[in-house]
């Protein structure tokens, strides 16, 4: 070997070792660069499956919550529905012990079209010891709880609703919604949460086999009761029980709305869960799943990962960035699902709209509704809705997309089997964490029952108005029978007793006298009568109304009472009161009447004064005293029928009437009734 092929046979070698050196490396670096890849992105995924177990247990509980706050809201609004009913009225005779034959049909009437719209399992109107005047078949008679509710009621004077406790008779889990009748008892609506609150609760979106949600609230310090149904614990409701310490929190803390909370579950198995506080109520609704089901995504990702370790030293960064965007395809795609299953499993009708299209999207419940298979709509959504508010509709919707802005309208759409449904919508804007509009999203609820509801009240108080408007005629047309007969008939008798007690007198000789003064007694008794049956007659229909005005009317009466009750009135009148309308001339007539009795048997005063006036196509009349006055809201709540006939004559005639007073004060009574 020459030295030539030495050194060129030792540059080779060295060239060797250097290219052995530089692949080593490269491997090495490789490696050491997959592995790092490869951890990276196992962990990444760990936080985002964690993350998606966070999202989906939070969006079941705040889902859950809001359903719960919105369905006892709902029910205390029931509550404030009935306060305003005229039912009232019937369920306080029927306390009182003056209900009529027709009183109580009309309370059972309503209890059971309540139970019927809203599902209540029972109704009861019961007074404050509890004694049940009257209960539907399915209503929980518990005197004792019925004291309690009834006693709630009346004292806070608003309805109440009450929290799950187990009935005594039954045993099981109830509610109710209590409303005041007065100061006399409570109407009781009974509540079963099996109808709603636990079969919602039980429901449960997508395809878990652990997952769960239930109810509890504070008992004591440390421990939770539980309200639901358990998985494992079928008889919990408000018999199971639990200490919080076992949870690892302050127990004041434990069942406070926080971040993801591991812990042993009530059956002693670690789960994740979320806890929310149902606003407006002791209630804390927890939404959990099994450690084991939520971690079982990471394992698998794990054995995964191990085989991923072994095949992507062979591949390039390519083939990771492949992986990579298929497993976040993946997620996404789950995610829509997910998504796609909440929509579908709430009752409620849900819908999305963006930019480019009208309805990006509809849930299976707005679909079955309209009686299509499709999730999108075209512009001819608003061909459903009823004609008169079609229009109004879809100008309201197509403002709020070009302005951004959110809606609540009520309108009616015609369900997939012809009939015209009455829908309450409310939708809100949808923006990208950028800020860029993407659409609206809303929900949509169908309340016709309670259109109707309102509808059948409605209908009923004018039933109730009108008859009252036909009590009120037969009332004054009794009154001039009456005045015809005392003035036609018996004053006339009483007249020609008057003449034949003349006629004997004078037919007594002069020295009967005491005949001759039993005979001028008579007389004037008979004087005294005739003059009283006038009063009388005048009292029930005063003629003089009909043939010489309102004004002269009240003048007349006001010298008659003042000279009977030795009550000074002074009258001012104002105006001209020629043509006043004869149904407006006697409600003011009426009121005046009624007011000045009103004086004489609770002011204890000497005097009173009443202005009449008529200016602007109004007729005004005030009648005051300046007596011990009132407390105008305890009067309206134990108001006699000089109050309510006057309120009721005043609507008559589309009157309106005020009363103003305060204790030492007096009274004074404000009519204004339309020419």
């Amino acid at each position: 070997m020459t030295p030539r092929e030495g050194a060129s046979k030792g540059g080779a070698t060295g060239a060797r070792k250097t290219q052995g050196r530089i692949l080593v490396a490269s491997l090495t670096l490789g490696a050491l660069a997959t592995a790092g890849a490869v951890w990276w992105y196992y962990t990444r995924q760990l936080a985002a499956m964690e993350e998606e177990v966070v999202q989906e247990l939070t969006a079941v509980s705040d889902n859950k919550t809001r359903q719960i706050a919105n369905w006892r809201s709902e029910r205390v609004g029931d509550g404030h529905v009935l306060m305003g009913a005229p039912v009232m009225g019937v369920a306080g005779r029927l306390l009182s012990g003056h209900g009529t034959a027709a009183d109580l049909p009309a309370l059972a009437d309503v209890l059971k079209r309540l139970e019927e719209a809203f599902l209540y399992s029972g109704g009861t109107l019961c007074d404050l010891d509890g004694n049940i005047r009257y209960a539907t078949p399915g209503a929980a008679g518990d005197p004792s709880r019925l004291r309690d509710l009834a006693g709630e009621a009346v004292e806070a004077q608003d309805d109440r609703l009450s929290d799950l406790r187990l009935d005594a008779r039954s045993g099981r889990p109830l509610m109710a919604v209590a409303i005041p009748v007065g100061r006399a008892g409570a109407i009781v609506l009974d509540i079963d949460p099996q109808r709603f609150l636990y079969p919602y609760l039980r429901a449960w979106p997508g395809h878990s086999q652990t997952a769960e949600t239930f109810l509890m609230r504070h008992d004591g310090q440390q421990y939770a009761l539980y309200l639901s149904e358990l998985r494992h614990h079928p008889a919990a409701p408000l018999r199971f029980r639990r200490d919080l310490t076992g949870l690892n929190v302050p127990p004041d803390a434990a069942l406070e709305a926080g971040p993801l909370l591991r812990a042993r579950d009530y059956h002693g198995v670690p789960v994740l869960a979320i806890i929310r506080h149902v606003p407006d109520s002791p209630w804390f609704l927890t939404a959990k799943i099994d450690a084991a089901e939520a971690d079982a995504p990471e394992r698998r990702l794990g054995w995964e990962m191990a085989l991923i370790t072994a095949l992507i030293a062979m591949v390039t960064v390519v083939g990771a960035a492949l992986v990579w965007r298929g497993q976040r395809t993946r997620i996404h795609q789950e995610r829509e699902e997910w998504f796609y299953a909440i929509a579908n499993d709430t009752p409620a009708y849900l819908w999305m709209a963006s930019p480019e299209e009208e309805n990006s999207f509809i849930n299976a419940p707005y679909a079955k509704f309209l009686g299509t298979t499709q999730t999108r709509l075209s512009k001819a959504w608003s061909d459903s809705v009823h004609p008169e508010d079609a229009e109004r509709i879809r100008a309201t919707f197509l403002e709020c997309m070009r302005t951004h802005t959110g809606y609540v309208h009520e309108f009616r759409m015609r369900r997939h089997d012809g009939e015209y449904r009455w829908l309450v919508s409310k939708a809100v804007p949808r923006f990208s964490p950028r800020g860029v509009f993407l659409g609206l999203a809303g929900s949509v609820l169908d309340i016709t029952g309670r259109r109707l509801a309102e509808q059948r009240l409605h209908e009923a108080n004018e039933s109730l108005q009108q008859l009252s408007a036909r009590l009120i005629d037969a009332q004054e047309e009794e009154r001039k029978r009456l005045a015809r007969e005392l003035h036609d008939d018996l004053s006339q008798q009483i007249a020609a007793l008057s003449i034949a007690t003349g006629n004997l007198k004078r037919q007594i000789p002069e020295e009967g006298a005491e005949a001759r003064a039993q005979s001028d007694r008579i007389h004037g008794k008979l004087v005294q009568l005739a003059e009283a049956v006038r009063r009388m007659s005048h009292e029930l229909h005063p003629a003089i109304l009909q043939y010489s005005g309102l004004a002269a009317a009240l003048r007349s009466y006001c010298e008659e009472f003042g000279a009977l009750t030795g009550i000074r009135v002074s009258l001012e009148i104002q105006g001209s009161f020629e043509g006043v309308a004869p149904a407006a001339a006697l409600c003011l007539f009426r009121v005046t009447q009624e007011a000045l009795r009103n004086v004489e048997k609770h002011a204890r005063v000497g005097a009173a004064s009443i202005e009449l006036q008529r200016a602007g196509g109004i007729l005004r009349l005030t009648v005051s005293d300046s007596g011990v006055g009132m407390v105008p809201d305890r009067a309206a709540a134990k108001a006699g029928l000089g109050l309510l006939n006057i309120q009721e004559r005043a609507r008559l005639v589309r009157g309106k009437v005020e009363i103003r007073s305060a204790p030492g004060e007096g009274t004074s009574v404000h009519v204004e009734v339309p020419e």
